[in-house]
């Protein structure tokens, strides 16, 4: 018995030091919960009163140190909407396990610009401009402005290393199965990203290109290219992004849709204010115009609480009437 007891705790201590051993592990629980009560007026219609959610998290993140400096990190960040306590869909806003070292950064799962790759066009979105004051909600100019492609399913994304104040960035993804008719169809798409900081300049030029089995679609995207630049004065930091998408059209639709934006953010002390000024091409018709302009002022309470208020007009179309959207609203955000 003293045999079998000597040979089994020595074969457990062989076990234990031939297996890896993490040299540090960090993990951590974060969140933002951001609120706001808005006043919509679509058209002629009446006002409408909401108290809306703008993109409430609550993520897991972590690293593990793995030795001859290479990291693995992973993440699960869940999208919920604190005005009504239900899930987003899908629940999780991004999941991915990295592994980090001198080549880079790659990055496995659902993907956007907060897994440590970052997203090869909406990184420089979040680089060069200002959001009055959130890319969600009644505010949101991300998606449906700029098209910035930042949150992907079965994505394999890759960072280089910081060389010189130049990053690479690249993101190929499958998005489920070809038949599938939702957003996340089967597209197969690749997004390209060179952007720069340093000193008071940040600036970025991106590329993303789709490819569908069978052909695309009509009036399916295509491919796109968009480039910014913001300066940092200190107290004042202008900023312009332009863009080109282009689609497979038909006769009464566009191929070539531009888009821009330019503002500016002001910070002085805990106040800041950012106007936005910007004009996107209506795809589904030759004439359309979809010319918007946001206000928004930041009073900050804490590092962590900031209150906020704004006003955006959005023209959503110019070639048709009474489908211009006013929108004005004030609420907290608070970061955990």
């Amino acid at each position: 018995m003293n045999k079998r007891m000597c040979a089994t705790a020595l074969g457990g201590l062989l076990a234990a030091a031939t297996a890896p051993q993490a040299l540090a592990q960090t993990a951590q629980v974060y969140g933002q919960v951001r609120l706001t009560v808005n006043s919509i007026k679509a058209g002629s219609a009446s006002d409408t009163k909401e108290l809306r959610d703008n993109a409430s998290r609550l993520g897991f993140r972590g690293t593990e140190d793995l030795g001859g400096g290479l990291t693995a990190a992973f993440g699960l960040e869940m999208g919920a909407e604190a005005d009504t306590g239900a899930s987003t869909v899908p629940a999780f806003r991004n999941s991915y396990a990295a592994l980090k070292g001198s080549f880079g950064t790659v990055a496995l799962g659902r993907l956007d610009s907060a897994n440590p790759t970052g997203s090869p066009l909406y990184s420089q979105v979040t680089a060069i401009t200002s959001f009055a004051p959130n890319d969600a909600g009644a505010t949101a100019i991300g998606t449906a402005i700029l098209n910035s492609r930042n949150r992907t399913s079965n994505a394999i994304g890759y960072a280089s290393p910081d060389w010189g104040g130049f990053t690479v960035r690249t993101r190929y993804y499958l998005r489920g199965a070809p038949a599938t008719p939702d957003v996340e169809n089967g597209a197969k798409s690749l997004d390209l990203g060179l952007s720069y900081a340093g000193g008071p300049v940040r600036a970025g030029v991106g590329f993303a290109k789709d490819t569908r089995p069978g052909g695309l679609g009509n009036n399916e995207f295509d491919h796109k290219w968009q480039a910014g630049l913001r300066y940092d004065f200190g107290a004042f930091e202008p900023y312009a992004l332009f863009g080109r998408d282009s689609y497979k059209n038909t006769a009464t639709s566009r191929r070539d849709v531009d888009y821009w934006i330019v503002g500016a953010r002001y910070s002085q002390n805990v106040h800041a204010v950012t106007l936005n000024l910007m004009k996107r091409d209506v795809q589904a018709s030759l004439t359309g115009e979809r010319k918007r302009w946001q206000l928004a002022y930041i009073y900050a309470l804490s590092k962590r609480t900031e209150l906020q208020a704004f006003i955006d007009r959005d023209g959503i179309d110019s070639s048709r009437s009474n489908v211009a959207v006013r929108a004005i609203g004030a609420g907290i955000r608070h970061d955990f």
